[in-house]
């Protein structure tokens, strides 16, 4: 052992400093302290739940903190320093004692008084008074003690270690965790061996010492670092000094890894199934595979069950996940809900997939799902199938069912379909395409017992382009071929009528258009920001001649909205049972404002309007009929602005020169001026028109989220229906955040998919370094507040210098 005394202080007289005695360094031993293990950060792994954690994909590497490296200073007399200290194969780390006075006392210890310190591998032992026995391998310290090793610190009256054994004691501990911010107090720790350590009265939080707002304790903390596990016996968690979690014994990691246990409670209230509480249990199957069992109670409906299995293999992976509701005490029926997802690897670009979705009855998204967009969808899809992707080469073969609920009417199912696509770009200046597409379409009966037509359709659409690109101009003719080919089932109530199609198009189109820039010193002026404008030309023009297409199916075709990305397209229809005869030409400009030191867009507005030559015939159901716009189509007008920092808006148009009405608007305008610090507001307008299947919008929208104090925030949100004076959806909510939890509050209500009204209560309080208790309603937040950002909880930034020793 090395011995060495601490350079006098201004005050000291560096006569009364001496060295009393030397170890002999033969008879080093290390002092090993295990403080690090006796309590881990992670103990909020699973001890009330943070989480369902996430299958790791490969075996990740753990990020060590960085050491901290060795302070060096003038030492009298002045003795090796630790780093160039020679150790002998197999030798044990040296050990370093300093202080303001020292006494060796037998020749095998020594005992040191004032500012003592104990340093060995990493490890460090300061107190008022310090005493290492090397024939009983034992460091006693006492007054101002403190235990430091690896990120930990433990400071108490005084403490005990047989070094070599790793046994010991500390009485009344208050200890500190770097990484994690963690603290607590404890009345005793024994340290058993290496691995094991008990701590009795012990408490734990990540708040700080003196402001506590959230504490674990335990009658007894029982640490085992060789199965990196501990058990706490009585423990209880405190928040506001009032217990809302306790049991008489738990286990959790000691490490990141993921175990079996208990994850936080989730609970909220909703008008069509009252309290909802929800306490979901973990099991760590193996590091590829978990379940989650979710028991919920539901006070105006029973008792649900819910699983989540998960797993993860090489070249394949999965979900599968149910709920089942017996005896619903409100409809007395059982109700369920699964879901099942799979996706394999077969072979290199050969892959299969399975993704079933489904529900007991119209009602149950509405009545018991928890998320909006789950209580308001409408359709569930079910389908399996295998894909193909080889250079070029896409391949598509699956199976694909529809489950609609009520009032909306049942989509057709695809019962088999086979999708080929292949594509070969820059073959000599050429590029070719084709796809080639084989569906059986089959549909259930209609809400009033009425058949729709069935049949199997084959479309092949082969395509060549020759694009000239150059530097500030582009020209891209393409010729398309549509050939259709129908094999028609019964139709209506009249089975055995077999009926075959056939349809060919051919469609020619050319897209061109240019870009100018020049600098824009009259703007630069005016923002004190040097800008660059752009104007950008483009040219559109498509034919296709006529053919009747009245007797021909709608499987999955409707018309498109007219719009900025429908204009510039051959077909304003989506999907293959319906090409509409063109002969038209559109013509849109665009200009950009750009930053030119920083290539940020400030400004884009663009004007488009379509000129037909000849009224087009081809409707999506019914005989053809001329359509009386030929001629100019509606004007489309769009802007995104944001000239000054902090400030946004976004607008989009359509004009009807005809009726010199707007057929549709959209307008938003957004204030950000700091983080949290937002406000948004909306407009939307469509007029009723047959493309709309009459249905109108005339809807107001605002949203906001804004500090009300220093540590509270509020949030909401209000959907208005201006022409039927109703509410469409609203939403409020307040977030605090304190110094170690962040607690959040959310109501929501909203049209449900019966056309009546849903509302439901979230709550979530988020403690720092341990879990999130209650419903996430953060999810909800971000859909419906453009621009939210959750307040966080103050995240603790350790550093290499927190409780140096």
């Amino acid at each position: 052992m090395t011995v060495k005394p601490r350079p006098p202080n201004k005050k000291a007289n560096p006569a009364t400093l001496r060295m009393a005695g030397r170890l002999p360094a033969s008879a080093l031993r290390p002092l090993v302290l295990a403080m690090a293990g006796w309590w881990s950060a992670g103990l909020h792994a699973q001890a009330v739940g943070s989480g369902i954690p996430d299958l790791p994909v490969a075996e990740p590497a753990v990020e060590q903190a960085p050491e901290v490296p060795p302070v060096a200073g003038q030492l009298v007399p002045k003795l090796p320093e630790p780093e160039t200290v020679r150790k002998e194969p197999d030798a044990r780390p040296p050990v370093f004692v300093s202080g303001d006075r020292m006494d060796g006392y037998n020749e095998r210890g020594v005992a040191v008084q004032g500012d003592a310190e104990l340093r060995n591998d990493g490890k460090v032992i300061k107190g008022d008074r310090l005493t290492y026995d090397q024939d009983t391998d034992e460091a006693f310290v006492q007054g101002n003690a403190r235990l430091s090793q690896n990120g930990t610190l433990a400071v108490g009256p005084e403490g005990r270690m047989r070094v070599e054994a790793n046994e010991g004691y500390m009485l009344s501990p208050d200890y500190y965790f770097q990484q994690t911010g963690g603290n607590g107090k404890a009345e005793r720790i024994d340290f058993l061996d290496k691995d094991h350590t008990s701590i009795q009265r012990t408490s734990y939080t990540t708040c700080s010492p003196d402001n506590a707002d959230w504490y674990f304790s335990a009658r007894q903390v029982d640490i085992d670092n060789d199965r990196q596990v501990g058990v706490a016996y009585g423990a209880v968690m405190r928040f506001f000094d009032v217990p809302v979690f306790a049991t008489p014994m738990m286990s959790f990691p000691l490490t990141g890894e993921r175990r079996s246990g208990v994850l936080a409670p989730l609970f909220s209230y909703g008008s069509r199934s009252g309290f909802d509480v929800t306490v979901p249990y973990y099991f760590n199957i193996a590091p590829n595979r978990d379940l989650t069992l979710y028991p919920r109670v539901l006070t105006s409906r029973g008792f649900q069950l819910g699983e989540d299995f998960r797993y993860l293999g090489d070249g394949y992976s999965g979900r599968i996940r149910g709920e089942f509701l017996p005896d619903d005490q409100k409809t007395g029926t059982n109700r369920w809900a699964y879901s099942v997802q799979h996706n394999q690897t077969l072979a290199p670009g050969l892959g299969a997939y399975v993704n079933v979705n489904k529900v007991s009855d119209n009602t149950y998204p509405t009545d018991l799902t928890r998320s909006l967009s789950q209580a308001t969808t409408l359709q569930y899809t079910q389908e399996g199938g295998v894909t193909y992707n080889w250079n070029g080469l896409s391949v598509l073969a699956r199976v694909q069912r529809f489950q609609t609920l009520a009032p909306n009417q049942p989509s057709y199912n695809r019962e088999p379909q086979l999708n080929v696509k292949y594509s070969r770009y820059d073959l000599g200046g050429f590029d070719f395409q084709v796809e080639s597409d084989y569906s059986r379409f089959r549909i259930p009966l209609t809400t009033t017992g009425f058949q729709q037509p069935e049949g199997d359709r084959l479309f092949i659409q082969p395509s060549i382009s020759y694009p000239i690109v150059r530097a500030g101009w582009y020209v891209k003719p393409k010729l398309i071929f549509n050939a259709t080919q129908y094999q028609m089932e019964a139709a209506s109530n009249t089975p055995g009528n077999s009926n075959s199609l056939t349809r060919t198009v051919p469609t020619f189109s050319v897209d061109s258009g240019m870009t100018f820039e020049r600098d824009a010193p009259g703007i630069s002026r005016l923002f004190g920001v040097n800008y660059v404008q752009t104007l950008e030309p483009r040219l559109f023009y498509v034919y296709t001649p006529f053919r009747d297409q009245s007797q021909f199916p709608l499987f999955d075709t409707v018309q498109s909205d007219f719009g900025y990305g429908q204009i510039f397209t051959e077909n304003p229809f989506t999907g293959y049972d319906r090409i509409a005869d063109n002969n038209k030409v559109t013509v849109g400009v665009t200009t950009r404002l750009i930053e030119a030191e920083t290539g940020v867009e400030r400004f884009r507005g663009t004007l488009a309007q379509r000129v037909n030559f000849k009224g087009q015939q081809v409707q999506i159901g019914g005989s053809p009929t001329i359509d009386a716009s030929s001629g100019p189509s509606d004007l489309l007008g769009a802007a995104t602005v944001q000239l000054f920092r902090g400030y946004y808006l976004d607008t989009a148009l359509q004009y009807n020169p005809d009726t010199d009405r707007v057929d549709y608007t959209n307008v938003s305008f957004a204030w950000r001026p700091e983080t949290r610090k937002l406000f948004n507001i909306g407009y939307r307008y469509r007029r009723a028109t047959s493309v709309t299947d009459n249905s109108a919008i005339d809807q107001l929208e605002t949203s906001s989220q804004w500090p009300l104090t220093r540590r509270l925030y509020g949030i909401g949100r209000v959907a208005f229906d201006l022409s039927a004076s109703q509410l469409v959806d609203a939403l409020v909510g307040f977030e605090y955040a304190a110094d170690c939890w962040v607690g959040r509050f959310v109501y929501q209500r909203f049209r449900n998919t019966t056309n009546g009204y849903t509302g439901r209560f979230f709550f979530q309080v988020e403690l720092r370094g341990l879990s999130k208790i209650g419903t996430n309603p953060l999810d909800l937040l971000r859909l419906n507040v453009p621009g939210y950002q959750p307040v966080p909880v103050q995240a603790v930034q350790p550093s290499q210098l927190d409780h140096y020793e």
